[in-house]
């Protein structure tokens, strides 16, 4: 052919590179790497040695992520300042990313953990009997136990004429919206706090509704940001429809009671399986808890 540097056909370069012939027609056509030699007759393509080392930079960038107008810029225009710029802003952006999958990989394994609590809570249960009647009759039921504190996002304020069957979906998701904005990762449940007088929230009354999701990390300078928990409480649950809820709080306000211990704050519900969990509400599941403290 005339040509003293041995050239090597496309399918010798797909081989060598391990790159699909097709990707190698499509770089020709976009002009990222063109043959430098193509035969007038048959048309065939022929590439150098040197023109594999830039296609092997070319794979390397792609792996890294750049894009192909990116990869053109830094092979034929590029030097070592604007590779080390390049790939400084590129390892921000996966750091970026990585904290991202972090998150999701912690609400992933928050979501797997109530999914695995609630089969596990409602196997102790015979299922061929009515569920709620089940609960309420099972000694196991009722437990008492501290609560420990942990950090929590929350939102309080009041809602006018609540109405305890309708959950506060708007008020969930601000309080979602808050942990996304900030970048911080659930470890739990949505809890429902009633900063009212016990069972008030059922009698369409003006409640003062807290809403709160515990987080990981600690954010002392937020307005949203508090410690809940390290209290002593009486801990009930509840299988089955919201609506039907005020039945498990009776059940367990009649425990505290009969047991010489009184109600010594708020009164929150702890949402394992919820409705933004399924659609089922046979298979929601919510833990009543009730802080205590001996009469």
């Amino acid at each position: 052919m005339g040509h003293d540097k041995k050239l090597y056909t496309i399918g010798d370069i797909s081989d060598i590179c391990n790159v699909p012939i097709k990707t190698l027609r499509y770089y020709d056509e976009i002009h990222l790497l063109v043959p430098t030699h193509r035969d007038a007759e048959t048309n065939y393509r022929y590439y150098t040695e040197e023109q594999m080392i830039t296609l092997y930079t070319i794979r390397k960038l792609k792996n890294y992520g750049f894009t192909l107008e990116q990869i053109r810029k830094l092979v034929y225009e590029g030097d070592v300042d604007m590779l080390g710029k390049s790939l400084e802003e590129r390892l921000k952006k996966i750091n970026e990313e990585i904290d991202s999958l972090q998150t999701l990989k912690g609400e992933i394994e928050n979501t797997l953990k109530r999914v695995k609590k609630q089969k596990d809570i409602l196997s102790c249960f015979n299922q061929s009997e009515d569920i709620e009647s089940v609960i309420t009759q099972d000694p196991e039921g009722i437990v008492l136990e501290f609560i420990p504190k942990s950090n929590c996002i929350s939102t309080r304020r009041v809602e006018l004429n609540y109405q305890n069957a309708y959950v506060s979906v708007a008020r969930w998701f601000e309080v979602f919206d808050i942990i996304k904005k900030n970048n911080l990762r659930s470890i739990g449940p949505l809890v429902l706090t009633y900063h009212n007088e016990p069972l008030e929230q059922f009698l369409k009354k003006d409640c003062d509704l807290e809403v709160s999701v515990p987080v990981y990390e600690s954010l002392v300078n937020n307005k949203n940001f508090k410690t809940m928990g390290g209290y002593k409480a009486v801990t009930a649950i509840h299988v089955g429809s919201h609506s039907k809820i005020i039945s498990t709080h009776i059940k367990a306000i009649k425990w505290i009671n009969q047991h010489n211990y009184k109600i010594s704050g708020p009164i929150s519900e702890e949402y394992i399986i919820s409705p933004i969990d399924v659609k089922n509400e046979n298979e929601y599941l919510t833990r009543i808890i009730i802080p205590v403290e001996e009469q």
